[in-house]
């Protein structure tokens, strides 16, 4: 398992070559590229996302092993991201 942030796949977003997904980021959408995956995820599915990329697919484990190691690096949970896309 790679190091990134969770993210909840909602749906895919049409056009863009398929290769576009909204996914559900500590309560906020965005869209993150796909194209790096071997198949496109499922709505519900969780994926790990580096630099506006899913890289990983991975389960609800995953996801929170995912994020207790961005809280160790100090990221906490609650901390809005300003970086939002």
């Amino acid at each position: 398992m790679c190091l990134g942030i969770p993210g909840r796949v909602v749906e895919m977003v049409q056009g863009f070559g398929d290769q576009l997904a909204l996914v559900e980021v500590d309560g906020a959408a965005r869209r993150v590229n796909i194209g790096l995956l071997d198949e496109a995820p499922a709505p519900r599915q969780w994926v790990l996302i580096h630099m506006g990329f899913a890289v990983e697919l991975t389960d609800p484990a995953g996801a929170e092993e995912a994020m207790s190691g961005l809280e160790l690096m100090g990221r906490p949970r609650d901390e809005p991201d300003v970086r939002r896309a």
